[in-house]
């Protein structure tokens, strides 16, 4: 099996790291490549001074992914890319545990795909959320069972992806 490429859209400061390092520690490295933007960009710069190559970069990578995997609290240049992902054909995937302020963020919310979360609480108030109640929301009891659920999905949508080519095809 190839390996399912993930764009990580989530904050490249300093205080970010460990939190988006913990959440990809543990996808599985052989079913998952993922690129992660603090890992490629000057995140100790000012960002009015990123050269476009910076960009490009970022971009490339969105191409090359199979999902986005959004990690709140983010950035403003993360609604770009969940922009981005919502106008394509790939999967926007968003995975909180008690992070509820992005919840004002009613386009970001609009453009997801699927919600993960491995609390209760927060799946309660995702269940009943103006917006998300229409989205997939899946609840996991571990954070470490979040690479079965992005496997999944992967699955599913590009299974899905196929047949409904294939489906035109005979048409």
């Amino acid at each position: 099996m190839n390996k399912i490429n993930i764009y990580l859209i989530a904050r490249i400061s300093k205080d970010a790291h460990e939190w988006n390092n913990r959440i990809c520690g543990m996808l599985d490295c052989s079913k998952f490549g993922v690129f992660k933007p603090h890992e490629h960009n000057p995140w100790n710069g000012a960002h009015e001074k990123f050269s476009k190559d910076v960009f490009d970069i970022d971009l490339e990578a969105l191409k090359w992914s199979h999902i986005g995997l959004c990690l709140p609290e983010f950035g403003k240049d993360c609604a770009w890319e969940t922009g981005w992902y919502s106008n394509s054909k790939k999967p926007l995937v968003i995975f909180i545990s008690d992070q509820l302020s992005w919840l004002r963020d009613w386009m970001i919310k609009g453009g997801l795909d699927y919600v993960i979360t491995d609390k209760n609480e927060t799946y309660n108030i995702l269940l009943n959320d103006p917006i998300l109640k229409h989205k997939k929301i899946i609840q996991i009891r571990f954070k470490n069972k979040l690479g079965n659920e992005l496997e999944k999905i992967y699955r599913r949508h590009y299974q899905n992806l196929s047949e409904q080519k294939n489906r035109r095809l005979l048409d």
